[in-house]
């Protein structure tokens, strides 16, 4: 008997402008993706309605996925019409979650102790995150499936576009060996298990093989990552949808103006001044300053676990997290060291 899985994975790669080589690991990759989300069902799924949760979603919907969550930030956010979409397609129950940022900053100090950072961007990402997962919770979903990984893989990320090929897949192995996500942690703190498909074993093995050239090409004009996954799906409704960060898919990007604007510049300046003082922590704008206050609300002893060593942030005193680090995942400062 055929299943859906079966016809799932019998669908056709699309031949047209693909090399026997582009052909091949489409196909392998479809074939492992599909059984990385079969291995991992959930309730619930993440759903921002990008290249990435757009193929895990139908495949998610055959083992039993039934529900979807989106936070969005703003209301001209880029994934509202990408998500509704996909959720209505299937015919999801689709918990669309529209927040102001005075509600979505409820989440901060949560973020910020569960991650130990004040880190700008990993905030502004991950309090969606936390805050789509905290809905899953309230709905009851025990497991929620994330499209994490996929851009750390694939090549979905254009600051790599321009490295060579050498240095494009030595770069990539080595995301792929210290690749985090927040989704895991906050996910813990709040009781729902995190299931991410992509990072499955299988998928990171072979993604991690493949060259530049079948993660990276031009396509109508412009250069675009993840090439052979979207070769994999080409049945995909999103298939060609740029790459959006998590902040600026769900608005969230916005925040550093409305703190700007919700922060005066006499405020700002006599706070990094004491800040500077006090705990040797160097804050680069009103957001970091809020972030940081939260941390240090949050986290109370947290200053005391500094190091100030050879491998510690010059900004902020914490250990980075590799001794050839450049980034500091504490404070965000890059480069973390002179």
């Amino acid at each position: 008997m055929t299943t859906s899985t079966d016809r799932l994975a019998a669908h056709p790669i699309a031949p047209e402008e693909s090399s026997a080589e582009l052909h091949d690991a489409a196909a392998k990759v479809r074939e492992l993706v599909i059984e990385a989300v079969a291995r991992q069902p959930s309730e619930c799924m993440l759903l921002s309605g990008g290249l990435d949760t757009s193929i895990l979603a139908p495949l998610a919907h055959v083992g039993g996925t039934r529900a979807a969550v989106t936070v969005l930030a703003s209301e001209d956010a880029p994934d509202g019409p990408f998500a509704r979409a996909v959720a209505s397609r299937l015919g999801w129950t689709h918990h669309l979650v529209q927040t102001a940022f005075g509600d979505l900053l409820k989440d901060t100090d949560f973020v910020v102790r569960t991650l130990r950072s004040f880190d700008p961007m990993e905030v502004r990402n991950s309090i969606v995150i936390s805050r789509a997962l905290r809905e899953t919770a309230f709905h009851g979903y025990r497991t929620a499936m994330t499209g994490d990984a996929a851009d750390e893989l694939f090549g979905g990320y254009s600051f790599m576009w321009e490295k060579s090929p050498t240095e494009f897949e030595e770069y990539s192995r080595r995301m792929a060996a210290t690749m985090k996500f927040s989704s895991y942690s906050l996910g813990q703190a709040l009781g729902v298990e995190v299931r991410a498909p992509y990072t499955d074993p299988h998928v990171v093995d072979l993604a991690t093989r493949l060259p530049k050239r079948l993660k990276v090409a031009q396509y109508n004009g412009a250069t675009v990552g993840k090439w052979v996954l979207r070769w994999a799906f080409p049945e995909c409704e999103n298939r060609w949808r740029r790459k959006d960060p998590i902040e600026v898919g769900s608005g969230s990007t916005g925040l550093p103006g409305w703190f700007a604007e919700h922060t005066s510049a006499e405020r700002l300046v006599t706070e990094q001044a004491r800040i500077r003082q006090e705990d040797r922590v160097e804050i680069r704008d009103a957001e970091h300053l809020a972030y940081y206050l939260a941390f240090r609300r949050a986290l109370p002893d947290a200053l005391e676990d500094r190091g100030f060593g050879e491998h510690s942030c010059a900004h902020c005193g914490f250990d980075l997290p590799r001794p050839d680090s450049v980034f500091c995942t504490t404070c965000g400062a890059f480069p973390a060291r002179p």
